[in-house]
């Protein structure tokens, strides 16, 4: 038996990015950027100098997800299909100060950053206002209480990066990696999912104004159904409908997809409140749902869109088809009144032919009378009884003609 020849793809994709073990105290910087596939030898360019700067050995292999380190700092960096993420590591304190700056070299367009504060928990509690000032701050014991978390999902002014704080009850090595991955994940899908918001902002007047078109169409289809001009508009604003269902579709399939996956990393923590505090999945259910809800609302409007004009189109079909069966009717119509008056006028031609056909055989009999019988009585009287037998003769052929019609009656 031989193995297939995607076995071994197959197999390591569940362990193509693995967790890091980590312990506390540790800094860490995380950032997810768009990047274009011209950009990609300068952003391989970028990332080896950043592990030339970090002095850490690069991986044989950069292009694909990767993970290097050293004593004092590591690296993790992951492609995805329309964006990448670079998390950097800072061992030994709860800080960042020598790696804030290394990632802004790199090629790409910044779509979310946040940094994350790893400390021990039998360190003095951190001074919230310090790292949030006067924001609302969210904060919960995860993980079945061996970690503490407090965060204001709020674009600092220093650096424009969301902070999050944890602090290390008893979590252990590749729980705490669980950990930090997640709360990057949560972060950067929420902004990947939002991608399209604005899309859907912006849909939602045209989306109204096709609706009210719509409706104008159909109703003039109601009321007028032979106007040639109303198909033609339908036509033109399905092609519409369909060009924004091509233009947006992938777009919030993917939001859908990272919505999705926020709420799994969010379940995952498993968040158990602090006193006075919200926690992240409240946080995140009270504002990210509402533009949530308005991405799936854009999107099942264009679909119902779709579903109406087609609808539309079907009564236009039917309204045709009626209109055709009126017209096959009539014409049946008219042929019938065509076989009506050739029946009649078949019927006059009847009478007529059997007078003809009549008088032909009295000619005929009277002529083979005459060339036959030579005595002149006997002649006279032969053609005296002919001449009271042409009603009989009359009869004979009217009989006769109709059993020849009487098939074509009943057709």
């Amino acid at each position: 038996m031989q193995s297939h020849p995607l076995r071994d793809q197959i197999t390591s994709e569940v362990h193509s990015r693995p967790f890091q073990p980590f312990k506390a105290p540790l800094g860490l910087l995380h950032i997810a950027a768009t990047c274009a596939s011209d950009d990609r030898d300068a952003l391989n360019e970028g990332l080896a100098k950043l592990l030339a700067t970090l002095k850490i050995d690069a991986p044989a292999k950069k292009s694909g997800f990767f993970f290097a380190s050293s004593e004092e700092y590591g690296v993790r960096y992951e492609p995805h299909n329309e964006f990448y993420t670079l998390t950097l590591y800072q061992y030994g304190s709860a800080s960042i100060d020598t790696i804030a700056t290394l990632w802004q070299p790199l090629p790409g367009e910044l779509l979310s950053g946040v940094e994350i504060y790893f400390d021990v928990a039998d360190t003095p509690k951190p001074d919230l206002k310090m790292y949030f000032g006067e924001h609302q701050v969210s904060g919960a014991e995860i993980m079945g209480g061996a970690a503490k978390l407090w965060t204001d999902f709020y674009p600092s002014d220093e650096s424009g990066f969301v902070k999050i704080i944890v602090n290390d009850v008893s979590l252990k090595a590749f729980q705490a990696g669980r950990l930090l991955q997640r709360l990057c994940e949560i972060e950067t899908y929420r902004h990947t999912a939002l991608l399209a918001l604005p899309e859907a902002q912006k849909l939602m007047p045209l989306l109204t104004q096709m609706d009210l078109q719509l409706a104008e169409i159909t109703h003039s289809i109601a009321e007028q159904p032979n106007r040639p001009e109303l198909l033609k508009q339908l036509m033109e604003l399905a092609a519409k409908v369909e060009e924004l269902s091509a233009e947006t579709a992938n777009r919030f399939a993917a939001s859908e997809a990272y919505f999705a996956v926020v709420d799994s990393r969010l379940t995952e923590l498993r968040e158990d409140r602090m006193q006075g505090l919200q926690t992240v999945a409240q946080f995140m259910e009270r504002r990210l749902d509402p533009a949530r809800r308005t991405c799936k609302a854009a999107n099942m409007r264009i679909e119902r869109l779709s579903r109406r004009i087609a609808r539309a189109t079907d009564l236009i079909r039917s309204q045709v088809d009626l209109t055709i069966e009126q017209q096959n009717q009539q014409l049946l119509e008219r042929l019938n009144d065509r076989s009506r008056r050739q029946l009649r006028l078949q019927a006059k031609l009847e009478s007529f032919t059997i007078i003809v056909v009549t008088y032909y055989a009295f000619d005929l009999l009277e002529r083979t009378i005459r060339n036959t019988v030579t005595e002149a009585p006997l002649r006279d009287d032969v053609l005296m009884g002919l001449s009271f037998s042409v009603p009989i003769i009359a009869g004979v052929l009217w009989w006769y003609v109709r059993k020849l019609l009487s098939h074509y009656g009943e057709d």
